[in-house]
């Protein structure tokens, strides 16, 4: 990279920090311990929660850093595309290997760069940390670089996946571990990936348990359907819709989201989203058994191909069908040996990577489109 850019990134950096985030710091009620400065270029780890997890990081390094974001920010909206094409961070594209994301990390760190990494790709939807990389040692050895892992939490109730607005409670964050470029030099994969996932776990609800922190929103249920799709009650698919603070099925049952996370449902019965999105995914594992010509579930969708380059090749409006054993839209069918990764992106834009094609497509819906069916369809069908 030029050394003159990075020297307007740096100044832009500074500016972010001292007039941007303390803004978003305060509307979150973030307060979180600085990272480490003067240890050289650092791999920063981090959990992911919130859409500005990154500025809540920046807020608390005085020493620049540089970001790891999903190619798709380029297709959000302009505000994000133009982020991307001015500051210039490390595009990944969700379903692809990562060897380009990983020189490009590494790149960057031998120009004495320090870097962000969320190692889950994802923010969390049932209130856990997800799955990182079994290769996520070997690549923080493979940098050179200082690492740090660094913990929020309280960010999954501030900004709900499934929801649409930043609810008023409390977040913290916290270095767990640094481990300067020397030592790190001498550990063994295995064990510096023990450190990172250790490390980087939270569970919201056990979070609760113990900080009992209200998160007050006008709409706590807003968009729920989008993360939960099998009602508790009758167990069918896609009946679900949400209003204010209310989770109804149109079989007439009802569940009341209250300000610590939790839902009540019409005959009392407590409930965790935790818990509620465990359940529905040991019942999509039941319907996966049935006959392989019974759908499960449809959605009007607009679809699109993008090249390798992220262009979009092609767009269409269409009905993507679910079925146990593929996926069918428009004129197209997705046996499930096909598909090679199924990711999601904000909240509910579905990526779809398929063998022996270049690029990747990509489904969109309204706001109530629920993605995590798909992805939990996958990962269950395609173990």
């Amino acid at each position: 990279m030029n050394p003159r850019f990075y020297k307007g990134y740096d100044r832009f950096y500074k500016f972010t920090k001292r007039f941007i985030c303390p803004f978003l710091a305060k509307r979150a009620h973030f307060t979180g311990e600085k990272l480490p400065t003067g240890i050289g270029p650092r791999f920063i780890l981090c959990n992911h929660n919130t859409d500005f997890d990154f500025l809540l990081l920046t807020s608390k390094s005085d020493e620049s850093i540089d970001f790891v974001v999903t190619e798709t920010m380029l297709r959000m909206n302009r505000f994000f595309n133009l982020v991307v094409k001015v500051l210039k961070p490390i595009l990944h594209d969700k379903g692809s290997t990562g060897a380009a994301t990983i020189k490009q990390m590494v790149g960057r760190i031998k120009e004495g760069r320090s870097i962000l990494l969320f190692p889950e790709g994802n923010r969390s939807f049932d209130g856990r940390t997800g799955d990182v990389s079994d290769a996520i040692g070997k690549i923080a050895k493979m940098t050179g670089a200082s690492l740090v892992v660094y913990r929020l939490t309280g960010g999954y109730f501030t900004t709900p996946r499934w929801g649409s607005k930043i609810r008023k409670g409390s977040m913290e964050g916290k270095v767990i571990r640094v481990i300067e470029a020397k030592e790190l030099k001498s550990m063994q994969p295995d064990e510096v990936k023990k450190i990172i996932v250790e490390g980087l776990y939270t569970d919201a609800y056990k979070e609760q348990e113990e900080r009992n922190v209200r998160f007050e929103s006008k709409a706590p249920a807003e968009y729920l359907e989008s993360l939960l799709f099998i009602c508790p009650s009758c167990k069918k698919i896609g009946a679900l819709s949400s209003k204010i603070d209310k989770l109804s099925c149109s079989c007439g049952y009802q569940l009341t989201m209250d300000e610590y996370g939790y839902l009540t449902g019409d005959k009392g019965d407590k409930h965790s989203i935790t818990e509620l999105f465990d359940e529905q995914k040991k019942l999509l594992e039941a319907r996966l058994e049935g006959p392989k010509e019974d759908m499960l579930w449809s959605d009007n969708v607009k679809m699109m191909k993008l090249s390798t380059g992220h262009e979009v090749l092609k767009e269409e409006d269409c009905t993507l069908l679910a079925y146990p054993d593929c996926l069918k839209a428009g004129d197209s069918s997705f046996p499930k040996e096909s598909i090679t990764s199924i990711d999601i992106v904000q909240r509910n834009r579905l990526t779809l990577h398929i063998k022996g094609e270049s690029g990747h497509l990509e489904f969109t819906g309204d706001d109530t489109f629920n993605a995590v069916k798909y992805q939990l369809w996958f990962e269950t069908a395609c173990p």
